[in-house]
């Protein structure tokens, strides 16, 4: 917000006014401080009395920034990015000949230069860094990301050593002391440079970055880039973070919900399906069998507005006598899919959508409020479903967030006491979907119409897993791959290796390189399907 005073020189009649910028999105933490700053402009009385010219213009002017702003953002995922504005350093233990250069450059937005660690002979000890943010980060799936380098050295977990990342809270450790392993270092296409990114479960205003050996064989030097944190609104392949969340079910492996940690009480053994959406596993059930899930906690509820979002999958058999489905309770709404349809439901009415392709992984995203006449929206893979809203007839829900699943498999489901917009909701389809390349994020207004009756995505999506890697690279999705070539080029488009597959994985040649290569598989039916991945062994 900033406050404009115009000050008449020969009369001293002043003029005030104030504009704020209230159309930023996603700059979740509203409670930070922001920035009030004053100018005072000296002119004649004739600008005062064209003031609201001086206004019109000065309005103008913000709304074509806001819009600038506001298509970067549709164009796009945006977050809210803070960077480090301080830091400390200390020598520990014994570390001969160590020391660190220039340690305020890992300080600001500058990503180009950067601090150097200069290790020695590390016995007993090793170099901190510590870099503080000038505020605590409000929730608590949170991504902290520390950029950094070496001098010459194609970056590893081998050549890293032992590298280690904490946060704090002030001078309280938030007891997440861990060595940067697979899952947190990411490589850029400079393979001498790369990030790692950590998710927080405590707020938190500071984050310490420890080398205990590592890079002293070869004479290099190790950099610190910078650290920011990040906040968004919806969970992505790569990390989970969000703001004002409520829920969050990852279902990799367990049916806890990871804000609270309560674990969902479950009629039958969980069973989990590998390959769900971000390649990982969903929570699935026995052929034929019916499972119902539910939280422990009664009396939830996610109050008058809010949205709730899953990925979910129909998996009918054709030897099973019951009815393959999906019930999905988090009071107030209840949500059902079939075979060949998602029906919506909350106090003020129902909506439903036919789905011409039920067999393949969905987005489905339903936000709700009390607004006459679309008190349920529903979005399918990104898209709004214009459909008409119809009196709701199933009984509200008890109270508990119950999930009743047969033949259907169900992942990432978070929950939201807001309502996402649209924007963000496309978004949250487009950053995670494979598929998503192949289909425009805002559709023209005649796809917007045909949309209304059939949402395009690839039916069957193929992944390529894990990623990193330190060579072998497994081959996910329903296409099938016998007798499929496989091309592999590196960063400047020289391909490196090429062969033919049998199986649903294949070996990078050992003999290349770490770095970014960009993998193309082939179908018998010329159908290709294009990935990149990091080679770091």
């Amino acid at each position: 917000m900033a406050v404009f005073k115009l000050v008449d020189t020969a009369s001293g009649f002043s003029c005030i006014f104030i504009v704020s910028q209230p159309c930023r999105r996603n700059i979740s933490p509203s409670d930070i401080p922001q920035p009030q700053n004053t100018y005072t402009m000296n002119f004649s009385l004739p600008f005062c009395k064209n003031l609201w010219t001086i206004l019109s213009g000065c309005c103008m002017l913000i709304c074509c920034l806001c819009s600038s702003e506001a298509y970067a953002q549709h164009n796009g995922y945006v977050q809210y990015r803070e960077f480090a504005t301080s830091e400390t350093h200390r020598i520990t233990g014994i570390c001969i000949n160590c020391g660190i250069e220039n340690p305020e450059r890992a300080v600001g937005n500058n990503e180009l230069d950067y601090a150097t660690f200069k290790i020695g002979l590390a016995l007993l000890g090793g170099i901190e860094q510590t870099l503080i943010f000038q505020h605590t980060s409000i929730d608590r799936f949170t991504k902290v990301t520390i950029g950094i380098g070496t001098g010459h050295t194609c970056l590893s977990l081998r050549l890293l050593g032992q590298l280690y990342v904490e946060t704090f809270s002030g001078d309280t450790s938030n007891n997440d002391f861990q060595a940067v392993d697979a899952r947190m270092l990411k490589l850029l296409e400079d393979s001498t440079r790369g990030e790692i990114e950590m998710i927080t479960t405590k707020p938190y205003d500071r984050v310490r970055i420890t080398l205990n050996g590592g890079l002293a064989d070869i004479n290099d030097e190790f950099r610190v880039y910078y650290a920011d944190q990040t906040y968004g609104d919806f969970s992505r392949c790569d990390v989970p973070h969000f703001s004002s969340e409520a829920l969050y079910y990852s279902f990799d492996g367990n049916t806890k919900e990871l804000i609270s940690g309560v674990d969902l009480n479950s009629r039958l053994l969980p069973v989990f399906q590998d390959n769900m959406a971000c390649g990982r596993q969903g929570l699935s059930t026995l052929p034929c069998l019916e499972n119902t899930l539910q939280s422990s906690l009664g009396g939830w509820n996610t109050g008058i507005q809010g949205t709730v979002g899953f990925w979910a999958r129909i998996d009918d058999q054709p030897y099973c006598s019951g009815t393959a489905s999906l019930r999905v309770e988090v009071p107030p709404l209840t949500i059902t899919v079939t075979i060949d349809s998602i029906t919506a439901c909350s106090a003020g009415g129902c909506k439903s959508y036919h789905l011409e392709k039920p067999r393949t992984l969905n987005l489905y995203v339903i936000t709700f409020q009390p607004v006459v006449g679309m008190p349920v929206r529903l979005f399918v893979n990104g898209h709004e479903i214009i459909a008409p809203t119809v009196a709701s007839t199933l009984p509200q829900p008890d109270g508990h967030v119950r999930i009743s699943i047969n033949q259907a498999q169900i992942d990432e489901m978070i929950v939201y006491k807001k309502v996402l917009s649209r924007f963000t909701i496309s978004d949250w389809f487009y950053e995670n979907s494979p598929e998503s390349a192949n289909t425009a994020r805002f559709p023209s207004e005649e796809n917007s119409r045909l949309n209304q009756h059939r949402v395009t995505t690839e039916e069957n999506p193929l992944r390529f897993y894990p990623n990193p890697t330190t060579g072998k690279i497994n081959i996910a999705g329903d296409i099938l791959v016998n007798d499929a070539t496989i091309s592999v080029k590196n960063t400047s488009g020289k391909e490196v290796c090429r062969t033919r597959l049998h199986t649903g994985n294949f070996m990078l040649p050992a003999s290349l390189p770490n770095g970014v290569y960009i993998i193309t598989l082939t179908t018998k039916n010329n159908r290709t399907y294009t990935s990149k991945v990091v080679l770091s062994k």
